[in-house]
């Protein structure tokens, strides 16, 4: 099955960080990119190796859709959550 690299665009305009009503006369849209084949992937859906090619490869396709920098921050927080996780025994470090 194909995954659609979907990306809104023109919501931090619409309604930027800390700004409790939006900007009405901005309209936000929606961009689809080309379908992404994982096909060559098939088996191998345990590998994290391979969980990191397709996550990378999805994020940059998102990437060139909204015009945003692509940043590896999702990895980073996990990490640290696993970390702290391991550290203190507790399941949810955020509360």
């Amino acid at each position: 099955m194909p995954v659609i690299p979907t990306a809104m665009v023109g919501g931090f305009e619409f309604q930027p960080p800390g700004r409790i009503t939006p900007r009405l006369r901005i309209r936000p849209g929606v961009r689809f990119g080309k379908p992404l084949d994982f096909s060559r992937y098939y088996g191998l859906e345990q590998d994290r190796i391979v969980l990191r090619a397709v996550t990378d490869e999805i994020m940059y396709e998102l990437m060139k859709l909204s015009g945003q920098e692509y940043v590896d921050q999702y990895a980073q927080r996990s990490t640290v959550r696993l970390a702290t996780i391991r550290r203190t025994g507790d399941d949810d470090p955020d509360e």
